[in-house]
């Protein structure tokens, strides 16, 4: 595997493939700077400097594309139809050249590329109706599914939490849950879409979730118990 980190490859990428001042590139340094604040990778901060992402680019994952594409661009920044399409044909050639230079195995590439070539809205947001998560889990009323899964992302957190959630709304790619204990609605969390897709207001999920910025990273999915409909 090639040894240098994530961040040399990017430059070598935007210079020597891209050159300067390209709108690939462009997007190319928009992606490095979500990685930064929001990718939960590990970096280094020099005051008055810009940071340096120190991971090598095995540590970029699918849920790394899917989050920038799916809520970093549409939701957060608010970017139209037509520049989400050339942001996702920008990672696209990316996560291939990323591959020929044997940055990331052939598994790796094809996990990116299905998240990066994903339809380019999610569902209709599924919200919480009204006391939806209250009831109590009756005798039949419950379907467990003792699974638990790991997607913890190597950096530091601000915040972290564990423990039951209340799955209140859900979008491609997206979660939001209320504590039972103390009521507060969490979110929003960033999920692969396997694991939104798995889900469905009313659940009652174990997560554990490390903060990054204005949003939550899922470490650890555990067991999930839901009403039957």
């Amino acid at each position: 595997m090639n040894p240098k980190t994530l961040d040399a490859l990017m430059s070598e990428y935007q210079e020597e493939v891209l050159g300067p001042n390209t709108p690939e590139a462009d997007e190319v340094t928009r992606f490095r700077e979500f990685l930064v604040r929001h990718g939960g990778l590990k970096k280094l901060e020099v005051s008055g400097r810009k940071a340096i992402i120190l991971e090598r680019a095995e540590a970029l994952r699918c849920f790394h594309f899917s989050q920038y594409l799916d809520w970093f661009l549409t939701e957060k920044v608010g970017v139209p139809p037509r520049e989400v399409d050339a942001a996702r044909a920008a990672m696209k050639h990316l996560n291939e050249w990323l591959l020929e230079r044997d940055a990331i195995t052939h598994d790796v590439f094809e996990e990116n590329q299905e998240s990066i070539l994903a339809r380019e809205t999610g569902p209709p947001v599924d919200e919480d109706p009204a006391g939806a998560g209250d009831e109590e889990d009756g005798e039949g009323g419950v379907a467990g599914v003792p699974e638990e899964k790991d997607f913890h992302v190597p950096g530091e957190y601000s915040a972290t939490l564990s423990g039951e959630f209340v799955i209140t709304k859900v979008q491609e790619g997206i979660l939001y849950g209320r504590r039972p204990d103390d009521g507060r609605e969490i979110g929003p969390i960033l999920v692969e879409r396997a694991v939104s897709s798995g889900h469905r207001v009313g659940d009652r999920v174990h997560l554990s979730l490390g903060k990054a910025g204005d949003h939550w990273n899922l470490l650890t999915v555990g067991s999930t118990i839901r009403k039957l409909i």
